[in-house]
């Protein structure tokens, strides 16, 4: 059986070496074991990928000043270091840049292996994100070519290059959560968790299989969303009608976490969609500025219409969005510096979702953020032909929302 990981011991305590190998082992990892930290240098040339660092070689200086070239020599490189109790002489000092955690000494073989098996997976992400970045580099001067040779052909890019970037970068979205979920499995499995812990890791696990599901939904609807916006699936919707079905779980949402939401509809306009669809869009753009904004701030959702076009406006007082990054947030996965930072779990498709249905139909999008102040989204769809000169409200209110005025209060353009 192919082993999951090569596993590095740097450490002269005979202790300290066999209880990491007999926790790790047992899972299918490889290890090998250094005395000190330039012979684990050397060691870490043949592709290790996790250092196990013995914290008390960091008391030694003729040894510690070897450790910022332990880190340099892999930048994807996880070092955990292992501390002792009873030896916290460096344990006060600031811990090295490069070391990804710290688990105590004794080793329990369930916490170890579930850092490791982390540490691992984080290790996996950096390296597919390196052959995502090499791949593109070197397919741009062919890119570059091409398209002057062949500039009146979509099927180069639609074709060949497109899928061969957007399969790797699928494929490494899918490595993480599948290497966290066989690693709580591979911990129940062999019996490394007492059972009062079982709750708990398989917990993580269903956590991490929503995670896959969630990106399998994500990338069903992206893929047939331009199917499914055809003039034969279209029918006329009333976006505040579908506005008003997803409030209850939303109000639910924000209330659990603290965040005021509020929705203000002054018209209902009606467009020619998909109702699946406006429903998405509306689910989108919410869960997204709930998911990013801390306990005590707002969420504000507003509709409205002008002559030509139904306008939907969520603002939050979120994390924001950096101005190099605004252009971003529309691609396939891509996830902003403060989202990761956040360790909130995300596709990174709901936004490239909603781009996809909003310009299918017509309409535009646009964003106004900045870091720490919130974001302002707003959508603007085509009003259906047939009514767009009739009464926008259809003779009746909707229910459950605060009829105001938008153009009072504007945020997209304060």
């Amino acid at each position: 059986m192919e082993s999951k990981g090569a596993i590095l011991i740097i450490s002269k305590n005979p202790d300290l070496q066999v209880a990491c190998r007999q926790a790790l082992e047992p899972g299918n990892f490889s290890v090998q074991s250094a005395r000190s930290l330039p012979e684990g240098i050397e060691m870490t040339r043949e592709n290790i990928d996790i250092v196990l660092l013995d914290g008390e070689t960091l008391s030694d200086q003729r040894e510690g000043r070897f450790v910022p070239e332990l880190l340099a020599k892999d930048r994807n490189l996880a070092c955990i270091l292992v501390s002792k109790g009873d030896s916290p002489d460096w344990s006060i000092q600031p811990i090295p840049e490069g070391v990804w955690d710290v688990i105590p000494f004794p080793v329990a073989p369930e916490l170890l292996c579930l850092r490791v098996s982390q540490a691992l997976e984080k290790r996996m992400n950096g390296l597919e994100l390196k052959r995502l970045q090499a791949f593109e580099q070197n397919v741009a001067p062919l890119w570059s070519v091409a398209k002057g040779e062949m500039e009146t052909s979509e099927h180069f890019d639609r074709d060949f290059l497109a899928p061969a970037a957007f399969r790797l970068t699928i494929a490494h979205e899918f490595r993480a959560p599948l290497t966290a979920l066989q690693s709580f499995l591979l911990i129940l499995l062999k019996g490394y968790v007492a059972p009062e812990k079982w709750k708990e890791m398989i917990q993580h696990a269903f956590d991490r299989s929503q995670d896959l599901l969630n990106l399998v939904d994500d990338l069903m609807n992206l893929a047939t969303a331009k199917q499914e916006i055809s003039q034969g699936n279209r029918s006329l919707v009333r976006l505040g009608d579908e506005l008003e079905k997803v409030v209850p779980s939303f109000q639910t949402e924000a209330n659990e976490r603290g965040i005021t939401l509020t929705f203000t509809i002054r018209q209902n306009p009606v467009v020619s969609v998909n109702a699946v669809h406006a429903g998405q869009l509306w689910t989108n753009l919410i869960s997204n500025a709930i998911k990013y904004t801390l306990a005590g701030g707002y969420v504000r959702v507003f509709l409205d219409q002008n002559a030509e076009q139904a306008i939907g406006t969520i603002e939050d007082s979120g994390i924001g969005i950096s101005p190099q990054e605004i252009g971003l947030v529309f691609h396939e996965f891509y996830r902003t510096a403060e989202a990761r930072k956040m360790g909130v779990r995300g596709t990174g498709l709901g936004l490239p979702l909603v781009k996809r249905i909003v310009e299918g139909y017509g309409g535009n999008l646009e964003v106004k953020s900045a870091v720490a102040q919130g974001s302002v989204f707003r959508f603007a769809l085509p009003l259906s032909a047939s009514t767009a000169s009739k009464d926008p409200t259809g003779g009746k209110a909707p229910l459950n929302f605060r009829r105001m005025p938008i153009r009072e209060r504007d945020p997209f353009t304060q």
